[in-house]
């Protein structure tokens, strides 16, 4: 419960940089609805990340301050800013190789950055035979690749699969009460991305 208090703590105190780079981000109105949308999940994820290992916390803050607002802007407007993705991907990259010296553990390192790898290229082949997903999902996916490979091969696939279920879930959703459509390419991935990744990265510290 310490952890958990700390953690959620921490997220607060993240809320003002996260809630400044998304009215940055943003090209629409952010209303005040959203911007306390933000900042619960932020909190939330301050929480869940407390419960991962030391090593792999930085990944997880890294996550609460440009992931989250990166998926708040994908839902909203359906793409997802360089000004986010960019600087995730080479902050998640810094501490794969950070954590994988300080934690004497090479190898871990490695297969975080060929997770990145990965994803990275999966989603881009895809973009390039069928034009989905858009290219800041393209952008955002080695990020998420990085963190899952820190923890393991089995969660790189694992992400990976959720990201597209919880995509198709949130298709249908949205489709049924008329705010997407399938057709359109209208569904964005970026939040089941940023979910599956706190939830595979939570999961596999327990």
């Amino acid at each position: 419960m310490l952890r958990l208090a700390v953690g959620l703590a921490a997220g607060l105190a993240l809320t003002p940089v996260t809630v400044c780079l998304l009215r940055r981000s943003m090209n629409s109105k952010l209303s005040g609805a959203w911007v306390a949308e933000v900042i619960v999940v932020v909190a939330a994820a301050g929480a869940v990340v407390a419960l991962w290992t030391p090593v792999a916390m930085a990944f997880g803050a890294a996550f609460a301050l440009l992931g989250v607002p990166a998926a708040a802007v994908d839902a909203v407007e359906h793409r997802i800013p360089d000004l986010l993705s960019l600087p995730l991907c080479g902050a998640t990259v810094v501490a794969a190789i950070v954590a994988a010296i300080a934690g004497d553990d090479v190898g871990c390192g490695l297969r975080a950055l060929v997770g990145g790898a990965a994803w990275g290229a999966a989603l881009l082949l895809s973009y390039l035979i069928t034009g989905q997903p858009g290219p800041g999902d393209v952008k955002l996916a080695p990020s998420v690749g990085i963190l899952l490979g820190w923890f393991g091969w089995p969660w790189v696939l694992s992400g990976f699969l959720a990201t597209y279920v919880l995509t198709a879930v949130a298709g249908l959703i949205g489709v049924l009460l008329r705010r997407y459509s399938f057709r359109e390419g209208q569904v964005p991935m970026g939040p089941s991305m940023i979910v599956a990744a706190f939830a595979c990265g939570t999961l596999a510290q327990l």
